[in-house]
This record gives structure tokens, sequence and C-alpha cells, in this order.
């Protein structure tokens, strides 16, 4: 699932009054009945620590908040869905993310190579997917069942141009697979592909769960190779809703590389994936199996105007549902508006096709198409009406295509 939210942030003199506190208030209105079912100590820290932020928001003039070696940002994006034809039920919901981050920039008080980040996250509403539509690929990047919780933690050393090192809770799909012009779109599938959120007991460390991470990057210009260790599992053994801090590798690792590199004006990113630990196969007949997979990515820019991409995925079919992916897609820029088409396939392995579902109902893949627009109406403020079309939701042939319009709304505290 794209990460929506990731972005540098500071705090601005055109920062309407008030919006930093609106978003923590949001969070903790949004999060009021999961907080309860977290621990005490969880607790007071999750609202401790939105009170700072607010209260420093308040402390902090703009002009000192900029030049602050702390940078305080809050966000909550809503997607309204509408299910209008399919065999499930109709009808409409929202979903939702609020976060509140704080940026620390080491070389504004002579820590040159250091950096860190916090990112405190909470989401709410329906699995509007599963219960209105019945796909795979999720119709909202912003859909979870979680917990509210420490999203991400890190630090970052960064002692040359070359070289960075970057250890914490840390979203994989903040530095690998990241699908740059796909970001628009509000379906999961154009956030990171789905032979790879498909992966491990609980997910890989992407929205809504990170793990405990090591990354490291080689950058010379446009060509980079980012190298990463994660644990395995997202969460906690117990309730991958909660959230839980190991050293990366304790329950497996996780094992990424990507490498970068220029085609033209172009960028071509080439990646492999490897979970160490082997999960139950698909098929009960198999033992057990490694899951792992590789991805091709091309985007870049076909006029000033216009960017395009195709990315392309493969993944072990023994353990995996879903053994390859197809997508791709346009935007353009008219005016003031930004305009996208895109689409996604995520085609199923042999062994699910014989064990999800009765061989007369399963299909070899499913399909999304998604057109979009978005505006921004001001700095802090962006409205995006959607329309997306599901081809055999849940590989489902007897399933009927499904059609959903939406509309999102994004309001953000601007770079």
């Amino acid at each position: 699932m794209p990460n929506v939210m990731r972005r540098s942030h500071s705090i601005t003199r055109q920062i309407p009054a008030g919006l930093l506190q609106a978003c923590c208030a949001i969070y903790l209105i949004a999060a009021k009945d999961d907080l309860i079912r977290l621990g005490p100590i969880t607790m007071v820290m999750i609202r401790t620590g939105h009170l700072a932020l607010t209260l420093a928001a308040l402390a902090l003039p703009a002009s000192a908040a900029a030049q602050s070696a702390v940078k305080l940002g809050g966000s909550y994006t809503a997607d309204v869905l509408s299910a209008v034809s399919g065999d499930l039920d109709h009808g409409t919901e929202v979903v939702a993310r609020a976060d509140v981050w704080l940026d620390f920039k080491g070389p504004v008080i002579g820590l040159d190579a250091w950096s860190a980040h916090l990112d405190v996250m909470a989401v709410h509403g329906p699995d509007f997917s599963g219960r209105r539509v019945g796909a795979f690929q999720t119709v909202s990047s912003l859909e979870a069942d979680t917990l509210p919780h420490v999203y991400e933690a890190w630090a970052q050393w960064k002692p040359n141009d070359f070289l960075s090192a970057k250890a914490g809770l840390i979203d994989l799909n903040a530095e690998f697979d990241i699908q740059n012009t796909g970001s628009l779109f509000v379906n999961s599938a154009f956030g990171i592909g789905p032979e790879i959120s498909q992966s491990g007991l609980a997910g890989p460390s992407i929205f809504p769960m990170t793990s405990s991470a090591i990354v490291m990057r080689m950058q010379r210009g446009r060509k980079a190779l980012t190298l990463g260790l994660f644990d395995s599992l997202a969460g906690a053994r117990h309730d991958p809703r909660k959230l839980a801090v190991r050293f990366p590798g304790t329950t497996g690792a996780l094992l990424i590389a990507e490498a970068r590199l220029p085609v033209g004006t172009w960028l071509l990113q080439l990646g492999g994936w490897h979970h160490t630990t082997r999960f139950a196969a698909l098929d009960p007949a198999e033992t057990p199996a490694l899951s792992r997979g590789a991805y091709g990515l091309l985007e870049g820019a076909v006029t000033r105007r216009l960017n395009a991409w195709i990315r392309f995925g493969i993944a072990d079919s023994r353990a995996n549902p879903v053994a390859a992916y197809l997508g791709g897609g346009i935007v353009a820029t008219v005016g003031n508006w930004r305009l996208g088409v895109a689409a996604a396939h995520a085609r199923l392995g042999a062994a699910a096709q014989r064990t999800l579902l009765a061989p007369d109902r399963a299909a070899r893949g499913e399909t999304v198409f998604e057109l979009t627009a978005q505006r921004k109406l001001a700095s802090w403020l962006n409205i995006q009406p959607d329309l997306q079309y599901v081809i055999n939701p849940g590989w489902d042939r007897r399933a009927s295509s499904a059609f959903i319009t939406g509309l999102r709304l994004s309001f953000a505290i601007p770079d």
C-alpha cells in the first residue's frame, strides 16, 4: 500500500491558524475507541505525545519553528467511497488516516550527519473492499485494521552525499518500490506491488504496521543501490494490530535490495526480496515454502506535462497467492488539475487457483481500472474525485464486476 503521507514537513507562516491542533484533535477523536484497548502506559505516552505537539505548536511562533531543529506536522486524509455496482452490499463508507509527526534536523544544531523522524498514526473506517467489493487489491490505500500506534521512528546517519544508513521502525515502501507517478491514485495496488504486500504472516513492514529495520543506501547522482534488513513479522506476535519492537531478524528476516538506474530521462528500479523463514504452502500437500520475488519499475516524463510508469512483479506461487503483477498508467497536468488513468492486474499462481476457490469459480486474475483527478484548493487542502472498476473481484469469475465512486480529501501542514 502506497505511503501517501511521506513528505518532508515544516511549519511556515502560511499554515492556517490551529491546523496542527486540529490534526491532533482529529487523531484523538478517531482513535478514542482503540486507545481504550491499549495498555495504560502506551495510552498515556500517546496522549502525552499529542499534547506536547499541540502545546509546542501553540508556543512557537512560525519564524522560530522554521529555524528550529525540530519540525512538527500533521495530516488527515479521508476517502468517501460508494459501491455502485457489484454482487455485495452497495453503499457508502468513509475510511481515513490521521498522522502527527516530528522531524529532527541535526545540521541545524551542528550534527551535520544526523536526522530522525517520528510518526504517530491512527486509521478509522470499515473494511470497504472486503465488505462492499470483495476485492483483493484494496480500493483505498487508507483501509486497515489496526490500533493507533507509532508508525515510524528512525534515526539516519548520512556522512556524505554517497552513503546513508537508517535504523528503527521504517516503512519499507518509503525506501523501496516507490511508484512516484502512481502515488496519485487511491487504490493500494499503485503504492506497492501486491506481490510484495501479500508476503509474510501479516504483511511486510508497510502500512498499516511497520517493523524494526536497517536500511543502507549508496547513491551517485541518479544511480543508487539500497539494501534493507527488516524483521519478517510486522506487529506483535499475538496481535498484528499492535506495535512490537524487535531486533531485525528476530522472527526471521525480510531481505530486500533495489538498484535505481537512469534510462535517458527515465528511471528504472530493479528489486528483489526474500523472507528467510519458510511459510506454510498454500497447497496443504506441499512442504513449507519460501516467500520471495522480484520487481521492475520504469517511470518518467513523456512530455513536460505528462508522466507515465509501468511496473511488473513476480512472487513464489507456493507461498503467495499473487504469482505475477502488471500495472501502470499516465498522469497529466491540465491547468490546476492532475488527471490520471491507471490499471493493475494481479494474477493468481497455480497453487492459489487450486486452493482459494472452487475450480469452476477461480479466475486467473483480478483487474482494476482507476480514473482520478486531483486539485489543490489551498496549500493545505487537496480534493480528488475518483472512479474505479474491478473485474473478477477476489478472483471469482462468477462475481459481477464492481464500480466504485469516491472522493478523497487531504488536509496537511504544507512543506
